[in-house]
C-alpha cells in the first residue's frame, strides 16, 4: 500500500462525520420545528381559510355545511378542526340534517394542496349524533356519503379512514320516519379501497327511544362492503361481528320492549357474508346464569350453542337455527329465531323443536324458570314436541313427556308412559296422565300453570289408592289437604283439586269416597277403625257423608260438617246400635278427665287443650239400645251444644221398656273430672203394678264408679194403682225424694208421701235399707201402717238389673 493513502482515508472519514452530524442537526431541528408548529396549530384562528374550507367540505360531502369556529391541525393529519358542525341531508334523503358534530376533524390532501386546490381525504366527527337513512329503493346515505370520499390512487388502503365517529348516537330512519332503535357510545372507521371496496370497523351498544338506559349489550367487529360486487351472487358484505357478555334481559327488552323477566348472560361471535339480500350468518352462542328474575344465579352453569342462518338486509329480516355439534345426529333441541324489520318495529319469534331431548337436562331450566320442582327430584324420560315463542302471541306449543319416570326419597317411583302438555300465552296445560306407582290402585294426574300470576292448579283422581301412599306423594309437592290427613290407612277413590297463586295460600277441595281408614279426632282415646264415607272439601267447608265406623264395640254411622268461618258451628249427626256408658267414658277418656299427673290427683288445676278450647260442635245423637254398666234402658236421642270445656244438652231423650225420660242439663269438664247437673222427668213408667210420674233434679261428677258414689237426685213424685206388697195396694200416691248411693248401695228417701186406698188417706215417709228393702212407714187417723217394698220393679227388667249392678260388688 502506498503511504500517501492514509491522509485520504482519514480526510473521508472526517467528511463523513460532518455530513452525518449536519444530518443529524437538521433533522433534530426539523422534528423541534414540526412539533412547535403542530403544538401550536390547534391556537391559531384559521377563520381566512373559512369560506376556501365550507366550499371543499360541501363539495366533499354533496350537503351543505355550516360550522362556528375553524383552526389548524397537524399531529392527527394535516388539516382543520371546526366546533359545532351541522351537517344538512341530502334531499334525495329527507330534510332533518345528517348531523350535529361538536368537533370534526378534516383532514386535507396535500397533493391537491400543493396544487393550490383544497381538497379532504379524510373526515373525523366526535359525539355526533348522526341520522342514518335508508330509502324506500334501499339506498343507504352514509354509503352514498362515504362513496365520495375517495382513495389514494397509489395506495390500496389508506392511512386514515376516509370517514370516521367517535362516541357518537346513531338514529335509524326509513324514509321520513325514525325508528325507536339507535345506538350509544358508537365508534365507526370506515376505510374506502380502489377496488370501490369499504373495509369498516365498529362498535356500539344498541338501545330504544322508549326505553331509559346506556344500551342493552355491547356490539363490535369488522366488516367489508362491496359496492360493486362481481356479480349478484358474490358476496356485498363480509362481517366479523361479537357480542360481548350481556344482559339476557336488556336484550329481550331491546328486541321486545320490556322484561321478559328471564335474566342471564349472552354473548355471542358470528361470521356473515353473501350478497346483501341473501346474506348466510355462522357463529356461536354462550348462555350462563339464565333464570327468572326472583331467583339467585347458580354459577358455573353454561351453554354453548352453534348457529346458522340468512340475513335479508334490504327486507331488515334474518332467520337463525341452531346446528348440532355432532355433525352424525340431530340435535335433541333444536331452535330457529326469527326476527322482522329489526331496522324500523321489530318482531320476533322463536321455535323450539325437541326430538328425544333427556327430561332430566330440562329440571334445571325449569327451576331457573321458577317452577316449584323439588331439589331431590329426579326425572328420566325422553320429550319430543315443538314450543315457539312470538313478540306479540306469546308462547305456543305442545310436549310429549315419554316413559317418565319421578323418583324423591323415600318415596314409591312414579311412571307414566305418555304426560302430554299444551303451551299457550296463558300457561301450560298437563293433560291427564295415568301414574304408575308400586301401589294398588291407579292415579289420574293432570294441571294448568298460569303465568299470569303464576298460578298453580293440579287435580288428582286416585281410583282405589293407598291413603298413606297419596298423601305423602302430594305432600311432596304441595303440602296434604287437610282432608286427607284426617285418614290413616285405607284406600281413596275420586278427586282432588290444588290450586297455588303467587302472595296467597294454597286452595285444596275435592271429592272423595274412602274405604277400610283409620280416623283419629282429637279427644278420642282411640281411632275409628274400618271407616268409610263420602268427603266433599273446599276453602269454606268440610262434608262427611254416608259415614260408617268401629269405635271400640260401638258402631257408628252418621255425617259431619265443619266451615272455615271462624265463628261458624260445627255440626255431627251420629247413630249407633248397642252403646254401653262406659264405652262412651272410655272412647272420651282424653276429653273427660284431666291429663296431667298432678291435674288428676287433685293438687294442680286441668289446663285445657287447645283443641278442647277451640271446639265448637253441635251434635244429634241416637242410640237404638242405650245401657249403663250392662244394664239396658232402651232408645237415646240427644242433642248437645258442646263449646269449649262446656258441653250443654238441651233435650235428651229415653225410651225406657215402660216409660219415657226426658232431661236437658250441662256436662262441664274444665275440671279434672267431668261434672253432670241434669234436670229429668219420667213419664209412664211401671212399677209395682201401677205407673209413676217423677220429676226433679240430679247431679254427679266422675267417670266410672264416680259416678254413682257421687250421684244425688231429688224431686216430687206422683202414681196410681201402685203395688209396693202383695196385699197393699193404693190408688193414688205422691210425695218428694232424695236418692244417692252410699258404699254402692242406693240410698232412697221419700218424704210427704200421701197415699190413697179408696177413702182412706194416707201420709208419711219411706226409706230404703241397705239390703234392698224398701220401708214405708204411713198413717192414716191415728193408725199406723208398714209396708215393705223392694227397690226394683217386678214388671221392668231393666229397673232391676240396673239396681243390681249398682249393688253388685
Amino acid at each position: 500500500m502506498d503511504d500517501g493513502s492514509v491522509p485520504v482515508l482519514a480526510h473521508t472519514r472526517s467528511l463523513r462525520k460532518k455530513v452525518f452530524r449536519y444530518l443529524w442537526r437538521f433533522l433534530l431541528v426539523a422534528c423541534f420545528g414540526i412539533s412547535a408548529v403542530g403544538l401550536i396549530a390547534p391556537y391559531v384562528n384559521a377563520a381566512p381559510f373559512g369560506g376556501r374550507i365550507h366550499r371543499a367540505l360541501e363539495a366533499s360531502l354533496g350537503r351543505r355545511v355550516s360550522f362556528e369556529e375553524v383552526r389548524f391541525t397537524l399531529f392527527s393529519g394535516p388539516g382543520f378542526s371546526l366546533t359545532n358542525v351541522v351537517i344538512d341531508e341530502d334531499p334525495r334523503y329527507g330534510f332533518e340534517p345528517f348531523a350535529f358534530v361538536p368537533t370534526l376533524q378534516a383532514r386535507v390532501r396535500v397533493g391537491a394542496l400543493l396544487r393550490g386546490r383544497l381538497a379532504f381525504y379524510s373526515l373525523r366527527l366526535d359525539g355526533p349524533s348522526l341520522n342514518v337513512v335508508k330509502r324506500e329503493d334501499g339506498g343507504w346515505n352514509v354509503v352514498d356519503l362515504v362513496s365520495r370520499l375517495t382513495a389514494p390512487r397509489r395506495l390500496p388502503v389508506d392511512l386514515f379512514p376516509a370517514f370516521a365517529v367517535s362516541d357518537a348516537r346513531l338514529d335509524f330512519k326509513l324514509g321520513s320516519r325514525k325508528t325507536v332503535l339507535y345506538v350509544t357510545n358508537a365508534d365507526l372507521s370506515v376505510y374506502p379501497e380502489r377496488s370501490e371496496k369499504l373495509y369498516i370497523q365498529f362498535s356500539g351498544s344498541p338501545a330504544r327511544t322508549d326505553r331509559a338506559g346506556n344500551g342493552f349489550g355491547h356490539i363490535r367487529g369488522s366488516a367489508n362492503w362491496y359496492l360493486r360486487p362481481r356479480s349478484q351472487q358474490a358476496n356485498q358484505l363480509e362481517m366479523d361481528v361479537r357480542l360481548d357478555p350481556s344482559n339476557l334481559s336488556e336484550l329481550t327488552t331491546l328486541f321486545q320492549g320490556h322484561d321478559l323477566g328471564i335474566h342471564g348472560t349472552l354473548s355471542s361471535h358470528a361470521r356473515i357474508q353473501g350478497p346483501a339480500r341473501a346474506l348466510r350468518l355462522v357463529g356461536d352462542l354462550r348462555l350462563a346464569d339464565v333464570r327468572r328474575w326472583d331467583l339467585f344465579p347458580a354459577a358455573g352453569e353454561e351453554w354453548k350453542i352453534g348457529y346458522q342462518g340468512t340475513v335479508d338486509l334490504a327486507k331488515s329480516s334474518f332467520v337463525l337455527e341452531t346446528v348440532s355439534s355432532n355433525a352424525r345426529s340431530a340435535a335433541a333441541v333444536a331452535l330457529q329465531v326469527r326476527v322482522n324489520q329489526f331496522s324500523s318495529h321489530p318482531s320476533w319469534s322463536m321455535v323450539a323443536s325437541l326430538s328425544n331431548a333427556p327430561a332430566a337436562e330440562l329440571l334445571p331450566v325449569g327451576r331457573r324458570m321458577g317452577i316449584p320442582i323439588p331439589n331431590e327430584l329426579k326425572l328420566s324420560g325422553a320429550v319430543d314436541g315443538v314450543v315457539g315463542y312470538a313478540k306479540d302471541a306469546g308462547f305456543s306449543g305442545g310436549v310429549e313427556l315419554k316413559q317418565a319416570a319421578i323418583e324423591l326419597p323415600n318415596l314409591p317411583v312414579l311412571r307414566a308412559q305418555s304426560v302430554v302438555a299444551q303451551i299457550s300465552p296463558e300457561g301450560i296445560k298437563f293433560e291427564p296422565a295415568q301414574i304408575e306407582t308400586a301401589s294398588t290402585g291407579s292415579i289420574l294426574l293432570g294441571g294448568e300453570y298460569a303465568t299470569d300470576g303464576h298460578a298453580v292448579a293440579v287435580t288428582l283422581r286416585p281410583a282405589g289408592f293407598p291413603v298413606t301412599a297419596l298423601r305423602n306423594t302430594i305432600s311432596a309437592w304441595f303440602g296434604a289437604p287437610a282432608a286427607l290427613d284426617l285418614l290413616r290407612n285405607g284406600t281413596v277413590s275420586g278427586e282432588v283439586d290444588f290450586s297455588h297463586r303467587d302472595g296467597a295460600d294454597p286452595v285444596w277441595s275435592g271429592r272423595f269416597n274412602f274405604s277400610d281408614a283409620e280416623l283419629q279426632p282429637p279427644g278420642i282415646a282411640q281411632p275409628l277403625t274400618a271407616a268409610r264415607g263420602q268427603v266433599r272439601f273446599d276453602p269454606g267447608s268440610l262434608d262427611v257423608d254416608n259415614f260408617s265406623a268401629s269405635l271400640g264395640s260401638m258402631v257408628l254411622a252418621g255425617s259431619y260438617h265443619a266451615s272455615a268461618s271462624p265463628k261458624s258451628v260445627e255440626r255431627l249427626s251420629l247413630e249407633a246400635g248397642a252403646v254401653d256408658l262406659r264405652d262412651i267414658e272410655s272412647a272420651l277418656e282424653p276429653t273427660l278427665r284431666a291429663q296431667g299427673f298432678l291435674a288428676r290427683l287433685g293438687v294442680a288445676r286441668r289446663v285445657i287443650p287447645t283443641w278442647l278450647e277451640g271446639r265448637h260442635l253441635q251434635a244429634d245423637l241416637s242410640i237404638r239400645q242405650f245401657a249403663i254398666s250392662g244394664a239396658a234402658l232402651g232408645s237415646l236421642k240427644t242433642r248437645l251444644l258442646w263449646a269449649g270445656p262446656r258441653i250443654e244438652i238441651p233435650a235428651l231423650q229415653v225410651k225406657l221398656a215402660d216409660g219415657i225420660l226426658h232431661a236437658s242439663g250441662t256436662l262441664s269438664v274444665a275440671a279434672r273430672a267431668p261434672h253432670y247437673r241434669f234436670s229429668a222427668l219420667v213419664s209412664g213408667y211401671h212399677w209395682r203394678g201401677g205407673l209413676l210420674t217423677a220429676e226433679g233434679t240430679f247431679e254427679t261428677s266422675g267417670t266410672g264408679p264416680d259416678v254413682l258414689e257421687n250421684f244425688r237426685a231429688e224431686g216430687t213424685f206422683s202414681g196410681h194403682d201402685v203395688s209396693p206388697a202383695a196385699a197393699d195396694l193404693f190408688d193414688r200416691v205422691s210425695g218428694a225424694f232424695q236418692f244417692s248411693f252410699e258404699g254402692d248401695w242406693p240410698n232412697l228417701r221419700i218424704s210427704r208421701l200421701e197415699a190413697s186406698q179408696g177413702d182412706d188417706a194416707w201420709t208419711g215417709n219411706a226409706a230404703s235399707q241397705s239390703d234392698g228393702k224398701l220401708v214405708i212407714d204411713l198413717e192414716s187417723e191415728g193408725r199406723q201402717r208398714r209396708v215393705i217394698s223392694g227397690l226394683d220393679s217386678q214388671n221392668n227388667p231393666a229397673s232391676s238389673a240396673l239396681i243390681g249392678s249398682s249393688v253388685s260388688p
